[in-house]
């Protein structure tokens, strides 16, 4: 089984994940998604007055947490793929293997 999650959806699973660590709520973070073609994605957090970045490995641990708190699916049984597209910007592809 696959599961797609668009920008938006990236998005809101950094948003909640920040907020369980910081201790707030998830729409009192903010997020700015950046591509560098030698890097790859990552994104800037905000938060209050305080901001840091996150690479791809911490965006997957958001996505892994939020699909593992929010929609009870077991992150220890997930692939996550973060992509960038020029039209449709950050997306990710998680697998399930079971």
């Amino acid at each position: 089984m696959k599961i797609y999650l668009n920008e938006q959806d990236v998005a809101n699973a950094i948003c909640v994940f920040v907020a369980d660590l910081e201790r707030i709520h998830p729409e009192e973070v903010q997020i700015e998604f950046l591509f560098n073609e030698g890097e790859g994605v990552s994104c800037l957090v905000k938060m209050y007055n305080r901001s840091f970045n996150y690479g791809e490995q911490q965006m997957s641990d958001a996505i892994g947490f939020f699909l593992d708190e929010v929609h009870r699916f077991s992150s220890h049984s997930m692939e996550i793929i973060i992509h960038f597209h020029e039209d449709e910007g950050i997306t990710s592809e998680v697998s399930f293997t079971y």
